[in-house]
């Protein structure tokens, strides 16, 4: 006979089961409900028919028993949106039947209700944290006797203010033993970020890690515990931070002009907002948000509840405030906490000492172009541009320098050493590939282009390898083709299924897709550049021209050749705070001449990159093959084979220069293996590449360029018998093809 508790639990499991394809963004209530009765249509008449007495419906039902999933830290309900946490998709993969999924919530509810006021307990501390300070879980539990786990997965259900600030030891997410979603990750990065502790240097895309110095000792947790703050906490100092500020009255004039000059002050519009509590976080800061602007659009919102935290939380005295008015630049210090004013212009307002009213900067001429390129989202009232701090300090000083202080530190690229010429088997006298470095050294981007078998690629890893002082993460290779598209170079939109633990399937065969921003190899080797300004980065691109170009590049075509520039990105993941090309991010090409399927590039992009040629019948190359040959003890049959073959493509009807062969094919062991091996290489890549170079000519590609014909015509062909038997006889060191 069927039991409340078994409809009970077949609503709780479809519920958790269709919200696993709203991993994402979740669903309020009143959308989840009616997919539930779709999807299971008798679970109503079911319900009342075990129960006939109860005195709410399953609906509400369904709502009391969620909170054992809350508690159990596998559903998220926030704003009336049910969202699934990571922990939840797990249980649902361990708990596939409906009565042990909800059991095993209900076993979870138990031990929170057990302790509930350690965890509350635990969770109202988080509010007394200092500012810029994080926590170890495990000293936070150890202080109210619970477990590390349950309270993680706890604070994952009921989100209280701060709960993003309970790390592991290391300041990660890692060690706590939970399962995450992306989005989840992504949502705690920034959250961090907002608070000014996300150490970027060592976060990625699937670790979360804040500033290990910021962490908030044992011994410290103890006294806000026991309500007595140790004394005299010393806080690593925080840096100068640098904000630009926008703000308009009615008529859509800076407030620089009026009230922000006047009073000396600067402000945030949000005249709906009620006073926020002190120490408030992003969360309260949000929430506070959507119950005053109730009727706005969710992403209005989001900006508004981003931009109120940090003009009170963030912003800190001493703060540098940059305000632009046209082509004015008006500098000033913040001299005060934010503070509330209801019914007025701006209801959050900060004293600012301003420094240059009456003489305000050129901002063309004053800032530069770095600079000048930050302040170019006008949709942004706050920016934070802080790695500008000593330059704008030098502006805006008691006694205002001309020389303003370099904003990027200089990437010093390395001379080529003999030994990187003896590895590319190039010349110890040739310049040839000193003057690549010093073509990078004027315009950090450079094509090598040439025919085929000409070690294009393998001279730009070398060459990349080197310039980077050897670090594997400091070089990254890409191929081009022509399905290539900006959000794979870049950044774009990806849909993912989930992995175990944060997308298990769900009954019906589905599974769940989040959608995320990725980035590309671009994106992610500019990141890591702007965070090493002294390291050198290199991105190869193999057979660039095989791409659309101007479609791959996009927006980023301007930053090729005005490298201190800012653009604002068109997936807005620049936050408002512009986007570049770091100067210590060199770009190497290479390009076919010889590919027929493909445009070369256009004027516009051939001007922002310089080109250096690798042609079998010129430096570095000629006599490349006969240096190989010499070093590795063999005899200059293959370079006057080579030669031959290279000297009748140019007398042939095509008579392109283009089409001459490198010397790389020769320098395989499939050309020095025997006859057997050179009429293997011959057979299937000298004859087919050699047909393509023909393509409707009138010649007999098999006939003209056979094997047997150049090596009788050099008169080596009576030899190859001899020549193999000495080459076996030496082992391989000598001797003939």
């Amino acid at each position: 006979m069927t039991t409340p508790f078994e409809v009970s639990a077949r609503a709780v499991h479809r519920a958790a089961t269709i919200l696993l394809d709203h991993t994402q963004d979740g669903l309020p209530f009143r959308r989840l409900w009616p997919l539930i009765q779709e999807a299971d249509p008798e679970l109503e008449d079911d319900f009342w028919g075990v129960a006939p007495n109860a005195t709410r419906g399953v609906d509400v039902n369904l709502s009391h028993n969620a909170t054992s999933l809350v508690k159990a830290g596998w559903l998220c309900r926030r704003r009336r949106v049910w969202r699934l946490t990571g922990l939840g998709v797990q249980a649902l993969a361990e708990y596939p039947k409906p009565v042990d999924f909800l059991s095993e919530a209900g076993e979870r509810y138990m031990d929170w209700r057990r302790n509930r006021d350690a965890f509350d307990a635990a969770a109202a501390l988080l509010q007394l944290l200092p500012d810029g300070r994080w926590l170890d879980i495990e000293d936070l539990a150890a202080e109210y006797e619970v477990d590390a786990y349950t309270l993680a997965s706890v604070f994952q259900g009921t989100r209280p203010d701060g709960w993003h600030l309970a790390l592991d030891h290391e300041g990660t997410t890692v060690g706590m033993g939970i399962t995450l979603l992306s989005n989840e990750i992504e949502t705690w990065r920034n959250m961090l970020s907002e608070d000014g502790l996300l150490d970027e240097q060592y976060s990625s895309q699937d670790v979360v890690q804040a500033l290990p110095g910021r962490r908030l000792p044992r011994e410290e947790i103890t006294a806000l515990v026991l309500g007595e703050p140790a004394d005299d906490p010393v806080l690593p100092e925080r840096p100068r931070k640098v904000w630009v500020l926008r703000g308009t009255d009615e008529g859509g004039a800076s407030l620089i002009r009026t009230l922000w000059r006047e009073e000396s002050v600067v402000t945030l519009d949000a005249g709906r907002m009620s006073p926020l509590p002190e120490g408030a976080g992003p969360q309260r800061v949000r929430k506070a948000v959507d119950e005053a602007y109730e009727s706005s659009a969710v992403g209005r919102r989001e900006e508004l509840a981003k931009e109120l935290h940090t003009f009170v939380a963030r912003i800190q005295d001493g703060d540098i405030v940059v305000c632009t008015d046209g082509a004015k630049g008006y500098l000033g210090v913040v001299g005060g906490p934010a503070v509330y004013v209801p019914g007025t212009t701006g209801a959050y307002r900060r004293k600012v000492d301003w420094r240059n009213l009456d003489d305000p900067l050129d901002i063309a001429k004053d800032l530069g172009d770095a600079l000048l390129g930050r302040l170019g989202d006008a949709d942004a009232r706050i920016v934070d541009i802080s790695e500008f701090a000593p330059r704008l300090e030098a502006l805006m000083g008691p006694d205002p320098v001309e020389e303003v202080p370099p904003a990027d530190i200089e990437p010093q690229l390395p001379d080529v050493p003999k030994a990187l010429l003896d590895e590319l088997t190039q010349d110890e006298n040739s310049t040839w590939l000193q003057e690549c470095v010093e073509l990078l050294r004027a315009k950090p981007q450079l094509v090598f282009h040439g025919p085929p078998g000409t070690g294009k690629t393998y001279t730009a890893l070398a060459l990349a390898r080197h310039l980077t002082g050897g670090n594997p993460g400091n070089v990254r290779l890409v191929q081009f083709h022509p399905a290539y598209s900006y959000e794979d170079f870049f950044e774009g939109i990806r849909p993912r299924l989930a992995k175990q633990g944060s997308d298990a399937r769900s009954e019906d065969g589905g599974s769940g897709v989040v959608f995320h921003l990725a980035k590309g190899p671009l994106r992610r080797l500019a990141d890591a550049a702007e965070l090493r300004p002294a390291e050198i980065f290199v991105l190869v691109i193999d057979e660039m021209t095989r791409g659309n170009l101007a479609k791959v590049f996009g927006e980023l075509y301007f930053l090729l050749e005005y490298r201190k520039q800012y653009i604002h990105l068109q997936y807005g993941s620049d936050e408002g705070n512009g986007f570049r090309l770091p100067p210590n991010l060199f770009i190497l090409g290479t390009m076919n001449t010889t590919d027929r399927s493909v445009s070369l590039m256009d004027a516009a992009m051939r001007r922002r990159f310089s080109f250096m040629e690798l042609h079998p019948e010129v430096e570095p190359l000629s006599g490349m093959l006969e240096r190989w040959l010499d070093s590795q003890g063999r005899s200059q049959d293959a370079a006057k084979l080579l030669a031959e073959l290279n000297r009748r493509i140019g007398e042939s009807p095509s008579s392109d220069q283009g089409f001459r062969i490198g010397p790389s094919y020769f320098m395989q062991p499939l050309a020095h293996g025997g006859r057997a091996g050179l009429e293997r290489l011959w057979r299937t890549q000298i004859i087919p590449l050699l047909t393509e170079f023909h393509w409707g000519d009138d010649i007999d590609v098999a006939a003209d360029y056979a094997l047997d014909v150049l090596l009788s015509h050099l008169g080596i062909a009576e030899e190859e018998e001899e020549a193999e038997d000495a080459e076996t006889a030496d082992d391989g060191n000598g001797g003939a093809l």
